[in-house]
């Protein structure tokens, strides 16, 4: 609703100055005898606009159910007036057509502040103080963690395995980050053990060794051809990589074998990877590395083609046709169906992608999502309910609020089935929904915690 408005107000804004069209209705308006049906139509909407905003209780937090809230009111004062007070109307008319500019103008100028300033605000409501780790009665928290951005599943179904994330730009200097484990049976945090192996699922020239730092982003795991499991890691820390590691099982959970890196191009920045059994792999390319905060702000409000996807095969990046789109973000093989499922973060919405034809295919609008994980035949994706202005200091917090949701999708028609969302809770800034049986485990791209909660 907010882009809704944005491009309403503009409209209004740019209307409002085509003086020979106001003169045609400001005519019209002078010749007619009475406009009753006309005010209580304009009155009736308004009703229906105040109606539609304040079904929710906490409406007046959010910027689009308010300005609804106040343009209710402004039509149900406008049809009254129309109704009881039409030769007035008729006097002043005249007035304002004389001295048109300078009335139009301001308005025009105000309908652009409120267009800007409504897409780029949306939460009104306060911020929680959650610096503490505690758990409440809608989230629980498992504390100790560093920014747990993207999780995947244990073969074992025991063990969550967590990158944590250390910062890309613009929002931030990139920084080294790592991974870890978290113990289903107990919710502790386990360190994996990291050995270094021979280079044989990365390119030759690609070396690491133990001492190296990593700043993982982006997930994946997959059954090899062979069995083993390999995990594909987006890296940024301390230059930009895939890294690749077998996850193999311990005698107390479970460690990475380092198997070997791909140094990516610069002009590719990688967010995702979706790996292939036969160790090839796809990758979500988001925007250019040197892209201002500014760029990135109006790539957001304009939804302009920043990124695409990228296959990685016999040792080079290829550009996948169709797959341009507005901050390409998570990404998700189905390798038994031919299908790629792609967040674009900058353009608010999940698309389909059909491999065996590179054609797109539905879509489901979603604010902001982020990774996307499949379990029991569903799709699951979070979504930030909040606009890029209502972050003001979060970045200074070890946690924030903001309101979000968690959104349940049919995994083939991308139809909701459930969502299920939150405000002033002590989790925020999600990016991955991971069921685990009832419960549904939540990792964030700023957050000193993991969240979970049982699914309604």
């Amino acid at each position: 609703m907010n882009y809704f408005y944005f491009f309403f107000f503009i409209f209004l804004a740019i209307l409002v100055l085509i003086k020979p069209l106001m003169v045609l209705v400001s005519d019209r308006i002078m010749a007619a005898k009475e406009l009753k049906l006309l005010g209580v139509i304009t009155a009736l909407l308004g009703i229906f606009c105040l109606y539609v905003s304040t079904k929710d209780s906490m409406w007046f937090e959010t910027t689009w159910k308010l300005v609804t809230f106040i343009l209710g009111l402004i039509l149900i004062i406008r049809g009254l007036v129309v109704i009881f007070y039409f030769e007035k109307i008729k006097k002043i008319i005249p007035i304002f057509i004389k001295h048109y500019f300078k009335f139009s103008a301001p308005i025009s100028l105000a309908f652009i502040y409120l267009a800007f300033l409504i897409v780029s605000n949306d939460y009104l409501g306060a911020q929680r103080d959650i610096s503490k780790c505690e758990s409440d009665e809608s989230i629980a928290v498992i504390c100790g963690f560093q920014n747990p951005e993207d999780i995947v599943i244990t073969p074992d179904e025991k063990y969550l395995l967590i990158s944590e994330f250390g910062g890309i730009a613009p929002y931030g200097e990139t920084g080294p980050g790592y991974f870890a484990l978290l113990d289903l049976s107990n919710n502790q945090k386990i360190i994996p053990e990291i050995t270094i192996d021979k280079n044989i699922w990365g390119e030759a020239s690609c070396s690491r060794s133990e001492a190296d730092a990593y700043g993982p982003h982006g997930i994946d795991i997959v059954q090899r051809d062979n069995g083993t499991y390999q995990i594909g890691v987006i890296n940024h820390f301390p230059y930009e990589s895939v890294e690749m590691f077998e996850l193999s099982k311990n005698t107390e959970s479970w460690e990475l074998i380092w198997k070997g890196c791909i140094a990516v191009p610069e002009d590719l920045y990688f967010n995702d990877i979706g790996l292939k059994a036969d160790g090839s792999f796809y990758a979500s390319h988001m925007y250019r590395r040197d892209i201002t905060e500014n760029e990135w702000l109006i790539n957001s409000l304009f939804k302009s083609n920043s990124g695409h996807v990228v296959i990685w095969k016999d040792g080079d990046f290829i550009k996948v046709p169709n797959t341009e789109g507005s901050g390409p973000n998570g990404i998700l093989l189905d390798e038994e169906s031919d299908l790629l499922y792609i967040s674009y973060n900058q353009g608010d919405k999940i698309s389909i992608f059909d491999l065996s034809t590179n054609t797109m295919g539905v879509d489901y609008f979603v604010q902001s999502p982020d990774n996307i994980h499949i379990g029991k035949s569903s799709l699951w994706v979070t979504s930030l309910d909040f606009q890029a202005n209502d972050f003001g200091d979060c970045s200074e917090k070890v946690a924030c609020s903001l309101p979000f949701s968690i959104h349940e999708l049919d995994q083939k028609t991308l139809k909701l089935k459930n969502k299920t969302s939150f405000s002033k809770t002590v989790f925020g800034l999600p990016t991955v929904a991971v069921p685990i049986d009832e419960m549904i485990y939540l990792g964030s791209f700023h957050s000193d915690r993991m969240g979970y909660f049982i699914k309604k």
